[in-house]
């Protein structure tokens, strides 16, 4: 099988502003290898404790009192590489909706402190594109909030893209395979805070639109906590999703490695998150009340980006398309000229891999299968 060269990137990294209580029961769980970063972080972790200790000191009480339950999240799922962040990004455009933003992703711990110069020190930081796709970045375009989870809590599947060689994370948080009852409480109480957090520093009087792939092998722990949250689902060709995830970890996850982790490991890591992942949502969706799920592919989300946004709002019974759609507009017109990224074919044996491991997703959304490729495939950013 072929090997990519990795793109080490990004030079900063997600756990820079974590919690010293979180950062230490990371270093005391798992060996780390890359020293420098090991040092960079917690370097940031204690210049910033000051600041996160007086945020909450100063907003924990009134975020704890945010009611979620009044106004229900929307949540996005699919597998990473499959269109959640072009349907987030449309989605956010809509006034009724809050969201977290790049910049609120990157400084929850400090974020309600400074919500003017703190955005003005991080914009100079901020890369334009997106390294594994080249999307456009800014620091209020939407991010996946299980980025900061992981500077609140240990209990995200996040920290198997920290520390590869741990999928502990992975299976009990985002499968909650071998997981104790305690564990799973705790869960739910850390990620409720986070999205009480995430509405607190929006205003707290909307609902949020939350674009998330962990959560897509979530639904019946998240329906626990809001059982009248509504979920957009959107899936793509496995092919698409196989090559565009594996250039995902060499451009982006790889420079967030605080663990030697080998491209044989990524590539094996690649299909085993795919069928994880993919698999529990396939046994769970059933569980989401009628006429609050909808299921697209990304080929419609292309092809007829409104047309497919105005089906998601009749189906889940979202009010008001006709005042998002200026804005969705708006949207899609600065990014049609956009480039998309050009791939050599698959290697004959990663398609006969992908075609007898993800036999199930080929199965369940009806997606043809190839025995030979001989077309160049194109890596979407959408």
């Amino acid at each position: 099988m072929e090997k990519l060269k990795g793109h080490y990137q990004v030079k900063e990294h997600q756990l820079f502003i974590s919690l010293p209580k979180i950062w230490l029961r990371l270093i005391q769980s798992n060996q780390i290898t890359n020293r420098t970063m090991f040092w960079k972080i917690s370097f940031f972790v204690v210049l910033t404790f000051p600041f996160q200790w007086i945020q909450k000191v100063w907003f924990y009480r009134k975020i704890k009192q945010v009611n979620l339950q009044k106004n229900p999240p929307v949540f996005i799922l699919g597998h990473w590489r499959s269109g959640t962040t072009h349907l987030h990004y449309l989605m956010s455009k809509d006034p009724q909706f809050a969201y977290l933003s790049n910049y609120k992703a990157f400084l929850l711990n400090v974020c309600l402190l400074g919500r003017t110069w703190l955005k003005f020190i991080l914009s100079p930081l901020m890369p334009e594109k997106r390294p594994q796709d080249n999307v456009p970045m800014s620091v209020d375009a939407p991010a996946e909030e299980e980025q900061p989870f992981t500077n609140l809590s240990t209990r995200s599947g996040m920290m198997s893209f920290f520390f590869p060689k741990n999928l502990s994370y992975h299976e009990k948080y985002n499968l909650f395979q071998g997981i104790s009852k305690r564990e799973k409480r705790l869960w739910k109480r850390d990620y409720s805070y986070l999205l009480k957090l995430i509405s607190y520093s929006s205003g707290g009087d909307k609902p949020l639109v939350l674009k998330n792939p962990h959560n897509t092998s979530r639904v019946k722990e998240l329906l626990e906590l809001f059982p009248n949250a509504k979920f957009i689902f959107i899936h793509r060709n496995p092919y698409e999703v196989f090559h565009s995830s594996r250039h995902l970890y060499h451009t982006m996850i790889s420079s967030q490695f605080l663990q030697d982790f080998s491209d044989e490991d990524v590539d094996e890591r690649v299909f085993y998150n795919f069928s994880s992942t993919m698999k529990k949502y396939i046994e769970e969706y059933n569980l989401i009340p009628k006429g609050n799920l909808i299921e697209v592919s990304f080929d419609e989300l292309e092809e007829d980006p409104l047309e497919t946004m105005q089906m998601i709002y009749s189906k889940l019974q979202i009010p008001d398309f006709k005042i998002a759609l200026p804005f969705m507009e708006e949207y899609l017109n600065k990014v049609k000229n956009y480039k998309k990224n050009k791939f050599p074919d698959l290697d004959d044996l990663y398609i006969q891999k992908i075609n007898k491991d993800w036999d199930f997703a080929f199965q369940h959304w009806s997606y043809d299968k190839v025995l030979t490729n001989n077309e160049v495939l194109e890596n979407y950013w959408l």
